[in-house]
């Protein structure tokens, strides 16, 4: 049996094209926001982040959060760019440091430190931000490793589509990105 390459590419761009359109007229289908005070971040690298007192009630809600997400971390204290930058750049180069996003070699003075995309399990997508995924390969904000001394504070912001949207986060995600210039990830 020979695929007919050009049915299957329209018969996919309709099923997507359908999914734009529904959050083109709808919106997403929820949006959270979190604030996340890095100087009271406690190591959870021996224990379960989601059981702590300070912790259970937000990724209690984060388990909730079933569908693809878009997310923003965005700076509300004073720290500025170049702050960040350093920090983050010392901690990169630290024996045995976590993977940590791209730097932007050319930030300007935003208040975003990045954008992020998730298809499922967003939950676990901020452990790893936060700094206590126990793989060190991969990728995340590492907060609790380099923020703390900053008295960093951040805004969480996550926006939740439905499960049929999940190819169309790479589209969103660039374009937030592009709109807000964040300080950290290589958004292509």
């Amino acid at each position: 049996m020979t695929l007919n390459y050009s049915k299957f590419i329209q018969e996919v761009a309709q099923k997507e094209i359908a999914s734009l359109l529904r959050v083109a007229e709808h919106g997403c289908k929820n949006s959270y926001t979190f604030e996340i005070d890095c100087s009271d971040l406690k190591d959870y690298n021996f224990s379960d982040i989601r059981q702590s007192t300070e912790y259970k009630d937000l990724f209690k809600t984060l388990a909730q959060i079933s569908g693809p997400v878009l997310y923003v971390f965005e700076i509300m204290s004073d720290t500025t760019p170049k702050d960040i930058v350093d920090r983050i750049s010392a901690y990169s180069k630290t024996t045995n440091s976590k993977a940590i996003p791209a730097i932007k070699v050319a930030y300007s003075n935003t208040k975003t430190l990045y954008v992020g995309k998730v298809n499922k399990n967003f939950w676990g997508r901020v452990i790893h931000h936060l700094g206590f995924y126990k793989a060190q390969g991969t990728q995340g904000l590492q907060l609790y490793y380099w923020a703390k001394p900053l008295r960093l504070k951040l805004r969480l912001t996550a926006i939740e589509f439905e499960n049929d949207s999940k190819i169309l986060m790479a589209v969103f995600e660039r374009k937030l990105a592009d709109k807000l210039n964040p300080i950290l990830g290589k958004h292509i």
